[in-house]
């Protein structure tokens, strides 16, 4: 059985929503016929992972954690070393074993170093590279900024490395096009998820009307991608006008929401109870939390980040049978239709925002029940994992060859 190593800048194997894709695509190679292992950058394995071997596995994967993402607090020389020098330790590990047998190996990500010195000993070992590629990242989102080292790595890495590398599993329609007209060999997949799993076999959860308010859900980490501050700002609004709405937050924290806010930090006083902090809560336990939600929220502005990269949060309210309220970004208009899956709004803004809730809460009954259904078979139909086993195992045999 021919063997792939998929290494990188992710958490595997629950870590973020990085983990979440590999994973997707490792079942999707390995039901091709591949043996796949995983080379994430946590840093360590989990202990009820661990077999009497001492190795890590799974759901049937073996892993070897490589401590490259470190999260301690460092000042900001030591953050920036630690930057460069990431995946040193998986590149001693490479260097360490013996990889007879190892058709490809698949990098999520990685510095412009990493990436040199990873295609520098595929090269040695007759091993084919492959970059799986979800991001692009703003200036404004890299420490140091515009004219910093990491947006400097970052520019080289995305328009020159990973071109030269040639075989990339992109995101987006975005970045698709952007490596097909450099002459790359590209498969573009989007997030995907197992719809077989039990944590998405979530009976509907949907509340007759009058029985309580309309129920909204973020789960993730907003940061600078998301625009969670326009949507705090429109359930103010709504209030204002007699129009009470929940939010349900899983992940960001009350202090992580406010920095969202600027001047506006008080609204949260304002919304109260209505906005509620259910902070970190495992993995298996998001899909049947979103589920008790009407819809799930998403805006982003139209940025390159926004274009290039996919939400995995998206997929996974669909995947819930929840549908979405969001603006189009990316290739969203292409897998949440108008009123069929979701609400697309106008654009980014608290104004759309507030109209795309005024159109959730005019909906009857049925036609919520009708959404719900059209969201679980969307991920059915666009996001599971087995509608790409064929098509990932010809392009990794087209690069292979």
């Amino acid at each position: 059985m021919k063997k792939i190593i998929y290494t990188g800048a992710f958490n595997f194997p629950d870590g973020d929503a990085a983990a979440a894709r590999v994973l997707g695509i490792g079942k999707a190679l390995r039901d091709v016929g591949y043996e796949v292992e995983f080379s994430g950058w946590e840093e360590h394995g989990r202990e009820e992972d661990r077999q009497l071997s001492n190795r890590f596995v799974y759901d049937g994967f073996f892993y070897t954690s490589q401590a490259d993402l470190r999260h301690q607090q460092l000042p900001p020389i030591r953050r920036l070393l630690r930057y460069v020098l990431a995946g040193k330790n998986t590149i001693n590990w490479l260097n360490s074993e013996d990889t007879t047998g190892v058709s490809a190996i698949i990098a999520y990500h990685g510095g412009s170093l990493f990436l040199l010195r990873l295609a520098a000993l595929c090269r040695q070992r007759g091993i084919k590279l492959l970059v799986d590629c979800t991001e692009w990242y703003e200036p404004s989102h890299l420490v140091g900024g515009r004219f910093g080292l990491v947006r400097l790595d970052n520019e080289i890495r995305m328009r020159f490395i990973n071109s030269r590398i040639g075989c990339i599993l992109p995101i987006s329609s975005y970045l698709e096009n952007y490596y097909s007209t450099r002459g790359c060999h590209v498969l573009r997949v989007p997030p995907l998820v197992d719809m077989a799993e039990s944590k998405w076999l979530i009976p509907s959860q949907l509340v007759p009307p009058g029985q309580r308010n309309l129920r909204l859900v973020y789960a993730g980490t907003p940061a600078k991608k998301d625009l969670l501050g326009s949507a705090i700002r429109g359930l103010a609004i709504l209030k204002c006008e007699g129009i009470t709405v929940e939010l349900h937050l899983i992940g960001p924290s009350r202090q992580a929401v406010a920095s969202c806010l600027g001047d506006d930090i008080p609204l949260l006083d304002t919304l109260g109870e209505t906005v509620i902090f259910h902070g970190r809560i495992p993995q298996t336990k998001v899909p049947c939390l979103i589920s008790n939600c009407d819809f799930s929220i998403l805006l982003r502005p139209l940025e390159r980040y926004a274009q290039a990269g996919f939400s995995t949060k998206m997929v996974e309210s669909l995947a819930a049978g929840v549908p979405v309220i969001a603006n189009p970004t990316s290739d969203i208009a292409e897998f949440v239709q108008d009123g069929i899956e979701g609400i697309l709004l106008v654009d980014h803004s608290t104004a759309a925002f507030v109209a795309g809730v005024k159109r959730a809460l005019s909906l009857s009954q049925v036609q919520k029940e009708d959404m719900r259904r059209n969201a679980k078979l969307r991920a059915e139909i666009s996001f599971d994992y087995r509608r790409y086993v064929k098509q990932l195992g010809s392009f990794i045999q087209e690069c292979t060859n």
